[in-house]
Parts: C-alpha cells; structure tokens; sequence
C-alpha cells in the first residue's frame, strides 16, 4: 500500500506531467477523469457505489480503446502531432462529459477538491477555476504566460529525450520539477483573498489509504 506522500507524488506525476493542452483539455477538469476515478484511493474517498464503479470502468475501457490507435502510433512532424493533439483533446473532453455524469454533485464536487490539492496552483490554467476565482484579464494572461512559458520548456525536454539525451525517468523527473515550479507561479498571480478563497476550494485533506 503507497503512503500518502507517495501517493500524492504518483497523482501529481499523473496529472502534471500532461501537455499543457491536455491539462486544459476541459473547462473544468485537468487530464482524464475516466482514468483519475480508476484509482482505488479515489473511489473510496468519493464514496462510490458498485454500480458508479462498473460504469466508470466501462468508460474507462472505451477511452482506452479509442486512444489505442494515437498511443501506438506516436506522431512524427509537427502538423501529426498538432493533430494528434486534437484528436487527445477531444477524446478527453468527451469521456470526462461522461464519467463526471456517472458521480453526484457532491461526489463532483469533492473530486475537483482532491485535483486542487494535487495539482495546486497549475489548475489555474482551467477557465473554469479562474472564473471561481474572479481572476482579472491580467492575472489570466500571467497565467497563460507561465502556461506557455512551461511548454516550450516541456518541447525541449521532450526533444532530448527523443535523440536519446535523457532516459525517461529523467524525463519525467525533469518535467514534474518545472511543474512544481510553475505552479508555484501561479499561486503567486493571485491576490491573497484569492489565494484564500482558493484554499477554501480546496476542501478537507484528501488522506488516501
């Protein structure tokens, strides 16, 4: 069994190491819920039911299924991968549409709280949380600064690891570093009634088992 402190680095290296468009794949939810709530952690810290979990796991199943063919078949030039992109982005938005039906509006709620905590100050680039948190068009275009900012680091990280410059645990190593870093950023564009209200949001600490 992981500890919490495992665990939490484990969903963090889950989430944060996503391309920033994936991260922001939806309005609401950062990377792929259908995979989030296949965690056992989750499902009992959400309180799930039998049946929520076989329909979570049909969901699963099916995003799995239709991501096959862009996982196996890794693009190669830039307008493969913008497309590829797309099509990740897409398939992510409409699982999530339908996982996040499956839970309650509490169950929703306290999934967005557990992201909060795990992703912290990087979920700011959801057009969602920087409505919650009245975020001014400065404030969003810092964070988008940041945002791309972070991803052309994670383009040049990437391109060491494809000539062969670095193993992938470098690489995952590297990326959840600048990460953390960034979300440090972004908490700091906010104001500290902000930052306040953003800890509210982030509910009861999530101890997994």
């Amino acid at each position: 069994m992981k500890s919490p402190l495992v665990f939490r680095a484990t969903l963090f290296l889950f989430l944060a190491i996503l391309p920033g468009p994936l991260l922001a794949a939806s309005a609401e939810h950062p990377g792929s819920v259908p995979v989030l709530l296949g965690l056992d952690s989750v499902r009992n810290e959400l309180g799930l039911t039998k049946s929520q979990c076989a329909k979570l796991d049909k969901i699963r199943a099916d995003f799995k299924a239709d991501a096959h063919s862009i996982t196996t078949r890794p693009p190669s030039t830039p307008v493969e991968k913008n497309a590829a992109n797309s099509t990740v982005k897409a398939l992510v938005t409409k699982y999530n549409e339908r996982a996040i039906a499956v839970l309650t509006p509490a169950q929703h709620e306290r999934l967005l709280q557990i992201e909060r905590q795990t992703l912290g100050g990087l979920i700011l680039y959801l057009p969602a949380e920087q409505k919650r948190l009245g975020l001014t068009a400065g404030q969003i275009d810092a964070i988008g600064k940041i945002h791309d900012e972070g991803e052309a680091f994670a383009s040049r990280v990437t391109s060491s690891y494809e000539k062969g410059d670095m193993s992938l645990q470098e690489r995952l190593a590297t990326l959840r570093k600048h990460r953390l870093k960034q979300a440090a950023k972004c908490l700091r564009v906010l104001t500290p009634a902000q930052r306040k209200t953003f800890q509210t949001l982030q509910g009861k600490e999530f101890k997994p088992a």
